[in-house]
């Protein structure tokens, strides 16, 4: 039973107990932006097919935007193309410099360097800032080559 100095405050309650009153202004929430879930996308490194499945499921439960499209996630690869020329089994990038303009970074070729690796199916080259304060970025891959003086010619 209430104290007579509680006031009762909302009639809008559907629980039995007479002391409980539902707080409807916490139910209520901004809808996610299109701007807003780029950004987590980036951040958590969604992968493109796993984007547009969270952004479906998240459009079922009516937590986006009605603006929010998923159709956005399957072209993130377009403005890059253009960057990278493909010849036989290597695709290797042809202007660093526009890559990493379009991609927002200042790029000063004597702070960065060239790192090669290879596996059993492929060789691969990226380029490596040197404090390692960004994010290294592929500029060849040799699909079916292993690391020999010949295949290194070709990087």
């Amino acid at each position: 039973m209430p104290n007579e100095n509680q006031e009762k405050t909302s009639d809008t309650s559907t629980s039995t107990d007479s002391d409980f009153t539902a707080d409807l202004q916490f139910n209520e929430f901004d809808h996610i932006t299109q701007e807003d879930f780029d950004d987590l996308i980036i951040d958590l490194d969604v992968p493109k097919n796993k984007a547009e499945l969270l952004v479906s499921i998240l459009q079922q439960w009516n937590f986006l935007k009605e603006n929010v499209r998923i159709s956005e996630y399957r072209k993130w690869q377009n403005v890059l193309v253009q960057f990278y020329k493909m010849e036989g089994g290597l695709v290797a990038c042809t202007d660093i410099d526009g890559l990493m303009q379009t991609l927002g970074i200042n790029h000063y070729p004597l702070d960065s360097r060239l790192c090669t690796y290879s596996c059993s199916l492929s060789l691969k080259a990226v380029l490596l800032h040197n404090g390692n304060t960004l994010p290294y970025i592929p500029v060849s891959n040799a699909m079916r080559n292993m690391e020999s003086y010949e295949n290194m010619k070709i990087l």
